[in-house]
């Protein structure tokens, strides 16, 4: 991840982008309002290029999206997913990318159709992965006194979700913030099995050296959707960004796209 020194002319920036979008975007955007989306660090979804650009697949599916739309979309600074979330539960952030659709996120957001799928799983250090043979299944890793590492915000499933509370109780549970992070934990021996979105946790891994490898089983494999504010975003507008969706998929765009990240 960036330095703080280097990222504060990033911030300028986007703060400049925020400002123009708000005083100009209005009236050229079809859709009702300039739309706020909360990003965060999380290659190769959203990352800093060399050129200190934001790139990534959501980065440029989101950017894709908005402007087959035609909606003004205003990129908000870099921020961690727990303070996405929580300034998107104030009204402060409209709109969130890679989002699964759960029964209480229900209660406050709308949701796009799919626009991309994601696959979450359990994946453990490549130099001993022969004595996890017998893992087979989640209840199978359930069953066992192992430690896991998992992101502090998100969702990863009903199955990790329903025994969280489990993990924690029986100190089994260590998380963190960005995936990086996770993959440093994982590699330093301060869990056995590290949780997350199976593409995020590979890049990571490559990055930093660190080899890996995956359960036999996925605890996700979706459609991921974007995710608005029923406070701040019409469901007109959403309808909208349905429409945008469906006519780049049939393009062949969102394929385009998948393949310049690797196919993911």
């Amino acid at each position: 991840m960036n330095s703080p020194s280097m990222q504060r002319p990033v911030w300028r920036v986007h703060w400049v982008c925020l400002l123009l979008a708000l005083f100009a975007g209005g009236a050229a955007s079809a859709c009702s309002t300039p739309i706020r989306l909360g990003t965060g660090m999380l290659a190769p979804y959203g990352y800093y290029d060399a050129g200190q650009r934001y790139v990534g697949l959501d980065a440029e599916m989101v950017r894709a999206i908005f402007k087959e739309a035609d909606c003004a979309l205003v990129e908000l600074p870099l921020m961690p997913a727990s303070r996405n979330l929580l300034l998107f539960e104030k009204g402060q952030v409209d709109l969130l990318a890679g989002a699964s659709i759960t029964a209480e996120r229900r209660k406050r957001a709308h949701f796009s159709i799919g626009y991309r799928d994601e696959t979450v799983g359990l994946f453990a250090l490549a130099h001993g992965f022969e004595q996890y043979a017998g893992i087979a299944s989640f209840a199978d890793f359930v069953a066992q006194p192992l430690s896991l590492l998992a992101p502090r915000a998100g969702w990863y499933g009903a199955a990790y979700d329903d025994q969280v509370q489990g993990f924690k109780n029986a100190q089994r549970l260590s998380q963190f913030g960005e995936v990086e992070q996770g993959v440093r934990m994982l590699a330093a021996h301060r869990g056995r099995f590290l949780l997350g979105d199976a593409a995020g946790i590979a890049h990571a891994a490559a990055r930093l050296g660190v080899q890996v490898r995956p359960l036999p089983f996925w605890l996700v494999q979706a459609p991921v959707h974007l995710m608005f504010s029923k406070a701040t975003v019409s469901e007109a507008d959403v309808h909208r960004i349905d429409a945008a969706i469906l006519r780049l998929r049939q393009r062949g765009t969102m394929d385009a796209i998948s393949r310049a990240y690797g196919g993911l």
